[in-house]
């Protein structure tokens, strides 16, 4: 590492600055990054949503015809990966928060708008698994990459058109024609 006098003043208009080309700048991070506080009750509200969602889950079938994945599988394990995953961040974050102490004045600043974030992805993916069994997996799916995309990321353009539309076709294309694996199709239009 280099000592502030070993460093090269380089020229910059009419300021002369010290410039270390071997001290990498530091990362920005969240204000949900350091604050093991908004870390523990996000990880609790995941795996809130991730209990809701594999409630629901557990009424789809695990396994379809000949032993083969059912529309079951994918649900019921992602939820208990995120309550697994919610449960460990809260664990990690209240071992830290004990282990450090209470934050720093001023730390939670901000932390509101990445809750409000945080908190419209799991809305969108939590709506998600109900609407699937009402209009099916491709329209439900097309809607929730729709939001994700164009409401919380704020991606324009054809390309993400093209993207939101061919991801859920080439997804349904490969678990029922190539895994033989029945997803859940539009009950809402069953009786019309």
């Amino acid at each position: 590492m280099m000592t502030r006098a070993e460093s090269v003043p380089v020229a910059h208009g009419d300021q002369d600055a010290l410039v270390d080309d071997h001290e990498p700048a530091a990362p920005e991070r969240s204000v949900l990054a350091k604050s093991p506080g908004a870390q523990a009750i996000l990880g609790v509200v995941a795996a809130g949503f991730g209990a809701v969602a594999l409630i629901d889950a557990s009424g789809l079938p695990m396994f379809g015809k000949h032993g083969v994945p059912g529309p079951g599988m994918l649900p019921t394990a992602l939820s208990v990966a995120v309550v697994a995953r919610g449960l460990a961040l809260a664990a990690v974050s209240v071992g830290r928060r004990l282990r450090n102490g209470r934050a720093a004045e001023g730390q939670m600043k901000g932390v509101g708008k990445e809750f409000v974030r945080a908190g419209s992805v799991w809305v969108g993916l939590t709506a998600s698994i109900p609407l699937m069994g009402l209009i099916g997996f491709v329209p439900a799916t097309i809607l929730l990459i729709a939001y994700l995309v164009l409401l919380i990321e704020r991606v324009r353009g054809l390309k993400t058109v093209v993207v939101i539309v061919a991801v859920p076709v080439i997804a349904y294309a490969l678990f029922v024609f190539v895994l033989g694996v029945e997803l859940p199709t539009a009950a809402f239009f069953e009786g019309v």
